[in-house]
Parts: C-alpha cells; structure tokens; sequence
C-alpha cells in the first residue's frame, strides 16, 4: 500500500494495493517432479528440446525413446490480474540421458547378516530409476552358486512376493559359514526395443558372499555387550532401574584419550566425530548395600548401509504371499542402518531424504518415530522408492512399489443391473479371521458384509471396501452400473408343462461375475437379486379381454450354479390349456426419465403374441405342439 500526503492541501492519496505472492524457488527433482511456485493458481509447462529422443506428459512423466540426451523445461504461468495475459512466473531445466544398458552389477556390502541388494548399471549415474520401470519391462532373475549359505528373498517383510520384473533388488540373509556366488540375470522381454547395448536379451553379473560366525566366549559363556552410534549420535540410555536415585553413568577414558564418547547424569550418550571404541561404566547402588555394575563397549562406526523393514504383516488365508501391495493400504517402512559387519547401528545422525519416480500411484512421508517413512497406495501401477541419507548419498537403497487389486475379480468393475458378483480378497487377520465388507452406496451395489456376495440393484457408481479393523483396509471401485437391452431367442412350450427359460440382463454372457463359495451361495439366496427382476405379462391381442397372468403363472429365482450360461431362472407354466400358439416376448425397458433412473429393480416385460388363426378357445387343442417362447 502506497500513501501519498501533499504538504499544501493535507490530502492523501492511496493507490491501489497489488498482490503478493511469496512462493518458494520452483525447480526440478529426480524423476521429473517439481516443486514451489504459486502451485495452486499456476500452470506447469513441461516441454523438452529433442521429441525423437524422448516424450513428456502434461504431468511431468518421460519416456525415452532412443539414446540421447534432451533437456526438460518446466515452467510456471498465471494470470495477471491487470493484463488478463499469461505471464511466466518462474523456470527450471533439467537434463535428461536415455541410455541402453551395456552391463549391469550388484551393489552389495560385503557382510554376514542381512542385507539388501540391487541391481545398477556400469556407471553410478545408472540407478534402478534408469531401468526398473522401463516399457516394456525387464526381468530380473537371482540365484546362488552354493545352497544354503544365503538366503535371497523378496525386500518385504510383510509377505508380499514380488514377480521378477520387479525383483530389482533383493534381501540376502546369511545361513552358514561359507562362501557363494550370488547371480543375477537381467533379461528383455523384447530384445527388438533395442533396450541393451548390442540388442543382447540379457546381461549378468555375479559377486563373492563370505558368511562368517561373530566371535563370542564360549569358556566362560559370556555375552559381551556393546553399543553401536555413528560419529556424532546422541542416545538415550535407560535401564530396569531406572527408577532408583543411584544409578550412574561414567565413560572409563584415560584422562590424556581423545574422548570416543561421553555421557551426563541423565544418561544421554554422545559419541564424538572420530571413530573408535570407550567403555561405559552403569552403577547402581542398593538401598541394602550392594552395588552392580555393567561395563559396556561403545563403537563409534560409520555407517556401511541401511535396510528397510515393512510392517504391518500381510496375512493370506491360502498362507501365500502377495504378488503386489493392495490398493489402500498404509505400510510403514522402518529403515535401520547398518556397521559394515553388519549389526544394527543403536543410533545414527542420518538424515534421510526419499523421491519417486512419479507421484500419481503412492502416497509418501516421513512417520511419526525416526528414521519411519508411511506409504499410501492410491492407484494401480509400479512406482520406484529411493531413499538416501542426505549427509552420504552413497548410502541409499530402492525398493518398488507395485501396486494391484486385492479385491477380485477385477472384470466387476464394470457391471449390469442384475449382477451378482461374488467378491473374494485372500487377505485376513494374524489369527485366521476375515475382514468386513461394505459398500459406498448399498442402494447401487448391496454387499453381504460377511462373505463379499453382492447384487447391483440400480444404475450409478460404487465403491467395495474390505476391513481387518486395525490392519488394513482395501477397495475397489466399480465404475458404473447401467441398464442393457435383452436379446431374443425361440424355446419350445408345452401345454400344462412347466417351462424353464434362463435369461440375463446383459447382452450376452451370464450375471454370475466370479466363483461363488458355499457361504457366499448362501448369502446371494439372502439377498434375492431376483427381487431386481420384475415380470410382466400381457397379450398383444385387444381382442382377448383377460390378463395373461390368469393364465400363466412364473417364477423367478438366480441360479448360481450356471456360471457359463444366463444366470436368472424363469419357471413359466399355463394355469390351464387356453392358447394355441404363443410367443412370449422379454422385453428389457431402459429408464429415460428421472424419476425412472431411480428404481430398485429392472422391468422385464413378457409380451404373449397371439396367432389369428389360434384364438378361438375351442381350436387351441389342434395347435398345442407349436407354441414358442421368444425371450
């Protein structure tokens, strides 16, 4: 705001107040995302400078084409308020290289314990970003040259078996001492895509594993404790006794020792920013007069390597694992960091930092405890994790996100009023229990909360949902309900037989979407689709002055055992001999008004077309073997 006074006239004056926007610095990350700028009234310009060499989306997604190297622009436009014009707010570039792998290593710490592998390309610059969501995809194939001196296995702790094309990276547990070669083979699935150097339909490489046993006292058997920090760490000590007034710390460092670490009376642990061993000295005096000691040894190491954890675990009533993560779910990934011995570090000054490759698929943040990252899936697909310490980037690991339908079957995400779906998740509880069911619009699609049977009932959108209260909850959308016209065809009627005709309310194929279980059977009776059938009978001829149903009586239920055929079951039969020659017609009626788009069941309309030469009652005996029935 600007204030004008003129001295002679004592006026002032006040412009107009323009608008401030203070935004941060927008730029580029890994994978093409950005960040800053005045995102929420902005449009993001992504464009590049080769298109032969590669593509950009409107959402920042690259896609190599052929080996080269292009620049991305992202740019930034509003509106100004003035003009009315597009102006160009803020910029970044970043440069971009498609290569073809010529060769491929593990990159692997040399340790006994647990530890993650992964795959990466000759140079340092050639990630699993580079690579592992390449279209079409790669496949990547383990295996060790001794048996049982390693254990490879998938990088989820929370059951979840990933197919090889994203078994990228992997987690080696050592089992015995010994040495073995670990082996991977990376392999195209269209070596005409011209995705490795020489058009080669595969690449390997191989590396050396020494499992060793940790040194302990067997004479006396004694356990030697230790603490493990990184240089200038800060941990928390804290005992069974914390409780009692005499409790100490004291570091036993000789007075003319470079400290390796020290300690205060609140029993805060600091180590030092060089590396070595000190001792730490608890005492704890008893009221009666005794007193205890522990003398413990503090390594101050660098850190060799992180790891993550999953949790929670993902349960399966088959007791196999998942091939992907459900759609849905929250994961927490705990990520420890490891001495190049391989023990877990107690305490770290790792700041950890993470990207993806794209940001459309999973949600990511940091949790609430240290060193914890929480993932949200929210859409089908694979998207790569990267996480690094900020500090030492050489300290790093990647992890694929895949992401799929726990939910089946899939096809019902697309249905008909009429539908009887047969919902099936394999997850369930620790101790065996299933999870709940449930619907976002019951009115559209109405689910049996305990077996996952469903009717579509009327037109529209919905969501199914599948709950273990307290561990995860799953879905997946239906896209959209609608109404179909029926097709005809001629069935044979008998006078005073009973007549059986199955009919669905799609154009072809059957209502029945999945492989129903016997509690799942049971629950569809319960819930009567055929209630969402309604039938009604009536002559075409004017000339016959009483209603069809006086005449025919019918019966309609859903057979779940016709999964291949029409699933709706009618039973039409003559109340007595009447017609000579009839054709029953059924009719599907779309609602085309509102009100009409808003009931709970499906019309079908049986018509009885009547032959003139047929219509007199005392002649109906001589055509009885000619009646059809036209659904």
């Amino acid at each position: 705001m600007f204030v004008l006074q003129k001295p002679y006239s004592n006026k002032k004056y006040i412009s107009t107040p323009p608008s401030f926007s203070i935004f941060k610095h927008f730029k580029k990350l890994q994978g093409i995302k950005s960040e800053g700028g005045p995102q929420a009234q902005s449009n993001v310009l992504f464009s590049l400078t080769n298109e032969d060499i590669a593509s950009v989306n409107r959402i920042g997604h690259v896609k190599g084409m052929t080996t080269g190297n292009v620049t991305v622009t992202g740019l930034i436009q509003v509106v100004d308020a003035e003009t009315g014009k597009l102006v160009v707010v803020s910029k970044d570039q970043v440069e971009v290289e498609v290569v073809r792998l010529t060769a491929i290593r593990i990159q692997a710490p040399n340790i006994r314990i647990k530890m993650p592998v992964y795959v990466m390309g000759l140079t340092n610059s050639q990630t699993p970003f580079t690579f592992a969501n390449a279209l079409p995809g790669l496949s990547f194939h383990w295996s060790t040259t001794k048996k049982d001196i390693v254990d490879v296995q998938s990088r989820y702790s929370a059951n979840v078996a990933l197919n090889s094309e994203y078994n990228f990276g992997m987690s080696v547990t050592g089992q015995t001492r010994g040495q073995t070669g670990l082996k991977v083979v990376l392999r195209v699935l269209d070596p005409g895509f011209g995705q490795l150097g020489g058009n080669l339909p595969d690449l390997e490489d191989e590396v050396q594993i020494q499992v060793y046993d940790k040194v302990h006292m067997i004479n006396p058997k004694v356990e030697a404790e230790e603490i493990l920090m990184t240089p200038n760490s800060v941990l928390k000590l804290h005992t069974n006794r914390d409780d009692v007034d005499a409790l100490s710390y004291r570091m036993l460092d000789d007075a003319d020792q470079v400290a390796i670490a020290q300690v205060d009376e609140k029993g805060f642990l600091h180590s030092g920013s060089i590396t070595g061993t000190s001792l730490l000295l608890v005492t704890l005096q008893e009221s009666f007069g005794v007193n205890q000691t522990l003398i413990i040894a503090v390594k101050v190491v660098p850190v060799s390597y992180m790891r993550f954890s999953t949790s929670p675990a993902l349960h399966t009533y088959t007791k196999e694992s998942l091939k992907a993560l459900p759609l849905g779910i929250v994961l927490t990934f705990t990520v420890y960091f490891h001495a190049s011995t391989g023990e877990v570090l107690h305490s770290s000054n790792s700041h950890l930092t993470f990207s993806t490759n794209r940001a459309d698929l999973v949600q990511v943040g940091f949790g609430p405890s240290n060193h914890t990252m929480i993932v949200r899936t929210v859409n089908t697909g694979l998207t790569l994790l990267s996480v690094h310490d900020s500090e030492n980037t050489v300290v790093a690991d990647y992890i694929p996100l895949p992401v799929e339908h726990a939910i089946q079957p899939e096809e019902a995400q697309r249905l008909v009023v009429g539908d009887v779906i047969c919902f099936t998740a394999q997850l369930d509880s620790e101790d065996g229990g299933h999870g709940i069911w449930s619907s976002s619009a019951n009115a559209i699609l109405q689910v049996d909360s305990k077996t996952g049977a469903a009717v579509a009932r009327n037109s529209g959108a919905a969501t199914v949902y599948y709950e273990i209260p307290g561990v995860l909850k799953t879905y997946i959308e239906v896209m959209q309900v609608v109404l179909m016209h029926h097709t005809q065809q001629d069935l044979p009627v008998e006078t005073g037989k009973q007549t059986e005709v199955f009919l669905t309310t799609r154009g072809q194929g059957t209502n029945l979407i999945g492989t129903c279980s016997s509690f799942q059977t049971e629950a569809v009776a319960q819930l009567q689709p055929e209630t969402s059938v309604a039938c009604h009978l009536s002559f075409t001829n004017d000339a016959v002055d009483f209603p069809a149903s006086s005449v025919f009586k019918t019966h309609t239920s859903f057979d779940t055992s016709m999964e291949e055929g029409r699933a709706y079951h009618l039973m039409l039969f003559f109340t007595f001999a009447l017609l000579a020659l009839s054709s029953i017609v059924f009719l599907g009626r779309v609602p085309v008004t509102p009100v009409l788009q808003y009931r709970s069941h499906l019309d079908l309309f049986i018509v009885i077309v009547t032959h003139q030469y047929c219509m007199d009652l005392f002649y109906s005996l001589l055509c009885a073997d000619s009646r059809t029935l036209s659904i």
